[in-house]
């Protein structure tokens, strides 16, 4: 009894590796021909997985659904850290890409129960078999032009303080304090370790310099973002980023800011800052809200710690 155990394990292991090489492969393949930013790479590899591991975890007369899942689930963590390690992926890609990676193997997993339920009660027509045929529809997202959507995005957030305009433009010109605290999405993300930005004048060139280890300790990522003071008014600042090769500009492309400074009395000084960026990352139901959200925040962060008084 012990050994048939033992071997379907070991052939399960196997299998299991079979799938990780395969997934790397994959993966490198639309990363050399500039897939990896399309929904094949976020949606696609995902299914192909959970069709390979649905076939390796068949359910069994003793095995109840809740232990199948579980045993799928540590499964695809197992093949998702072993393609990241192949392939040297950092750990913010991993992040942000276990929440769809893994919404796509729970649909798939209750896929196949509706589908193995339908079929042991009836032998009606079982519409259930289009959900598969619209995820891998749903794959080919930004692999052409004419199957993208919308990248084009503009975030505003504003505030109110207790200061005056020349107050504020002089803040904007003091060093800046990197070690603050930030909402649990940023701090996923690495911060500038130097900053040089103490001008505000039309035309300076503020350099923005990143250091992203991959692997915490090691795998290190060195670039930077050039800023552009484009305008300085009385009430308007507007810049612009005219280089980025820090590991933000794999995700999405950084346009510019503005911010306009509107005064409500002698006292206090309505604040409004917009950010427009491009987006790189498909699909859109997943990267456009979530990078919505990331940039809201960071909106947020810069209004509280580095523009405000």
């Amino acid at each position: 009894m012990t050994q048939p155990l033992f071997k379907q394990t070991r052939n399960r292991n196997i299998l299991v590796l079979i799938i990780i090489g395969a997934a790397s492969l994959l993966i490198r393949l639309l990363m050399d021909y500039n897939f990896d930013r399309s929904a094949l790479l976020y949606v696609g590899i995902p299914f192909l997985i959970a069709i390979a591991l649905l076939f390796i975890e068949r359910p069994e007369p003793v095995q109840n659904w809740r232990r199948r899942y579980v045993n799928i689930i540590i499964l695809s963590l197992v093949i998702m850290l072993g393609s990241s390690i192949i392939l040297f992926e950092g750990f913010v890609c991993v992040v942000m890409f276990m929440p769809i990676y893994f919404f796509i193997i729970l649909i798939m997993f209750l896929f196949d129960a509706v589908r193995r339920y339908r079929n042991s009660k009836s032998h009606g027509k079982n519409y259930v078999q289009i959900l598969p045929v619209l995820i891998l529809v749903s794959a080919f997202e930004g692999v052409i032009p004419e199957l993208s959507f919308e990248r084009e995005y503009e975030v505003e957030r504003s505030k109110i303080i207790s200061a005056d305009v020349n107050e504020i433009k002089h803040k904007l010109t003091q060093p800046i304090e990197l070690d603050k605290s930030r909402h649990w999405i940023l701090a996923i993300f690495p911060m500038p370790y130097d900053i040089d930005a103490e001008t505000l004048v039309a035309g300076d060139i503020h350099t923005i310099n990143f250091r992203y280890h991959r692997w915490f300790v090691t795998n290190t990522h060195e670039g930077s973002m050039k800023l552009e003071i484009s305008q300085v008014e009385d009430d308007y600042i507007r810049t612009r980023f005219v280089e980025d090769t820090s590991y933000i500009s794999n995700y999405l492309i950084l346009h510019g800011t503005e911010i306009h400074i509107v005064p409500i009395n002698n006292e206090q000084t309505e604040i409004t800052l917009r950010i427009k960026y491009h987006r790189f990352l498909d699909p859109v139901w997943y990267f456009g809200p979530l990078q919505e959200y990331v940039v809201g925040k960071s909106a947020e962060f810069l209004l509280d710690e580095v523009i405000t008084p």
